[in-house]
């Protein structure tokens, strides 16, 4: 008996796995099944935010997706395509949170100043800090900043203890502490250190607890 080609295999392949594509094109155009599909929990402040707002629909229709997959696994398309929605992106982000006060801007970090920060820290994108459908709103721990800043010196230092000596015992817990990563907040850097809001209030913060800073907001975000 002859064996199959190899594109006799890929075509077999695709129409054994086409049911399973149907099914879940049948899914991910439901809007009963969208609590279902959710990975986890909303960020705080995002409860009444439609899932189409970030998660953009693919081009073209569902049996357009589903034959454009088949043809990529047969060999009959060079690239695939999304199929249902598309990835996230930080434009999705910005739409609603873009601001012009914004101290720690996407783009600065494509400077190659930045190169080895970024290997570090994926700050070129919202998503490489921030978590959508998670437990806690970036990462867990407050000692980040370390990727840029572990050469920091000031000319003329506001703080009681200095920033070197800060620097020098690894304390990078403290620094949100004292600064706001955004600065969208209406708060002034201490020049206590005791002043400052505690490790721990920082850490449930990031956990997606209450935020220490004060309110409101210089800028609140868009509902576009």
């Amino acid at each position: 008996m002859k064996a199959p080609t190899a594109r006799q295999v890929r075509i077999a392949a695709a129409f054994a796995i086409l049911p399973m594509f149907v099914a879940a094109g049948v899914i991910l155009t439901d809007p009963a099944s969208k609590a279902v599909m959710s990975r986890g929990p909303l960020l705080a402040g995002h409860e009444n935010v439609v899932c189409e707002a970030c998660h953009t629909p693919s081009p073209g229709t569902t049996r357009q997706q589903i034959q454009a997959k088949v043809h990529y696994a047969v060999g009959l398309r060079k690239t695939s395509v999304d199929f249902g929605y598309g990835a996230v992106t930080s434009k999705a982000c910005l739409e609603c949170h873009d601001r012009p006060n914004e101290r720690h801007p996407i783009f600065r970090f494509h400077e190659p100043r930045f190169q080895d920060a970024v290997v570090q820290i994926e700050a070129k994108s919202c998503l490489g800090c921030h978590s959508e459908h998670s437990t806690h709103r970036t990462f867990t721990e407050a000692t980040y900043c370390q990727a840029c800043h572990e050469d920091l010196v000031l000319k003329v230092d506001p703080l009681d203890v200095n920033h070197e000596t800060l620097i020098a015992n690894l304390e990078w817990q403290s620094c949100l502490g004292c600064h706001d990563f955004h600065g969208n907040h209406r708060h002034e850097a201490p020049v206590m250190l005791e002043e400052a809001f505690a490790p721990s209030a920082i850490r449930q913060y990031l956990r997606a607890g209450p935020s220490p800073y004060p309110l409101p907001k210089i800028y609140e975000a868009t509902e576009d």
